[in-house]
């Protein structure tokens, strides 16, 4: 039996915090020893004063986590400056931790290290893995890829990259007692239970496809030949620059959207290259999208509804675990707790719902595969059941 259960505090001082998390998870669990959590907090709080209290109360349980720009979950919906906690409880799954360290240094090894050590913890065969890493000293696409290739094509990946309330500046990873820069956590699920995901956007194509001519990691030099900042330019007006609002779409053979690629607007204006927040593939296709407030929510909506049709048949959700992009938050504005509601209209009251806003987000395609990518712009949806 899988189960959860979610705590979530608006206090201002880290002890008061951890006090309400830990008395509201405590109550529900009802005696049952957790065997692993995922801590999200706003970046402002003393964190080390959060993890030794929660450490305190539960030292033999693993626990990850990391600042974000913003919360959500079933007991609050939406909120800044705040901390949730997800426990997760079971007599038959194994939950374990791992930790990868200077991932500015060496992506290779800091995920190999993480991946490792939480595998060492269970004799299960490992069947989905959580991850909640930096994504200020290191590119998401190249981290979510290595993770991937490490974990094994039938494992796949969730989770979404760290934030610090977009200052850009520094982000922290948790990892029991430990706070953290430059790293990736983890927490791998192995044995028999029942999982379900959806993601999806919300933004719509527009105009003609273009091609990707020339590129280096997620800096795009050329597209159709020509300087990237001109295929905006066509369409947006001279002197324009991209924004987070019109994410480029990666579209696959038959013109399919299979992720979004958004930008802060960072242009080279001598050589006309378009700075991304990912990576992009070779001589990828692409297409400019669109969004308002009511077909981002869309999203989520199509989000929810592909995860909830993929649940195994007879399988009851015991949790789901969210995962949205600040720049969804920053166009739904006074809007972004409607999210919550749509979450609550498809899962009902009884589920534990968390989850974080962070800079990019981890899983595979649409509701099937196992074979995880970096997205943006995008609001993933993965339930656990029993």
């Amino acid at each position: 039996m899988l189960s959860a259960v979610v705590g979530h505090s608006e206090e201002t001082d880290a002890a008061a915090v951890a006090d309400e998390l830990l008395e509201q998870s405590h109550a529900r669990l009802g005696g049952t020893a957790p065997r692993a959590a995922a801590l999200f907090a706003a970046i402002d709080f003393d964190h080390q004063v959060l993890l030794d209290a929660i450490n305190d109360r539960y030292p033999e349980m693993e626990l990850i986590g990391c600042t974000t720009d913003g919360e959500i979950s079933s007991e609050l919906g939406f909120r800044e400056d705040s901390a949730t906690l997800i426990l997760f409880a079971s007599d038959s799954v194994d939950i374990t931790a791992g930790i990868g360290r200077g991932l500015s240094q060496d992506v290779v090894a800091a995920c190999r290290s993480a991946v490792e050590e939480a595998k060492r913890k269970t004799q299960q065969p490992p069947r989905l893995c959580l991850a909640a890493p930096d994504g200020l000293t290191a590119e998401g696409q190249s981290i979510t890829a290595t993770l991937q290739r490490e974990l094994g094509r039938d494992v796949p990946l969730f989770g979404a990259l760290a934030g610090d309330q977009l200052r850009l500046q520094s982000t922290r990873q948790f990892y029991g007692t430990e706070v953290l820069q430059d790293s990736v956590p983890l927490l791998l699920f192995s044995g028999d239970f029942k999982f379900s995901h959806g993601v999806a956007t919300g933004w719509k194509r527009v105009g003609e496809p273009g091609q990707v001519t020339r590129a280096s990691g997620a800096v795009v030099h050329e597209i159709n030949g020509s300087p990237a900042i001109e295929f905006y330019r066509k369409y947006l007006g001279a002197g324009s620059k991209p924004t987070v609002e019109l994410p480029l779409a990666i579209l696959t053979g038959s013109n399919e959207v299979e992720y979004l690629r958004t930008s802060w607007g960072e242009v080279d204006e001598a050589t006309g290259a378009v700075t991304f927040l990912g990576a992009f593939p070779a001589d990828a296709r692409i297409s400019l999208t669109v969004a308002d407030r009511d077909s981002i929510l869309n999203g989520c909506s199509q989000s929810l509804a592909i995860a909830k049709a993929n649940l195994p048949a007879g399988a009851e959700p015991a949790a789901a675990l969210v995962f949205s992009c600040t720049a969804r938050k920053l166009i739904l504005g006074t809007r972004t707790g409607e999210e919550l509601k749509l979450l609550r209209g498809v899962l009902g009251d009884a589920v534990a719902v968390c989850g974080f806003y962070g800079y990019g987000e981890i899983c595979p395609e649409a509701g099937h595969g196992t074979t995880s990518k970096y997205h943006n712009e995008s609001f993933v949806t993965l339930i656990l059941a029993d």
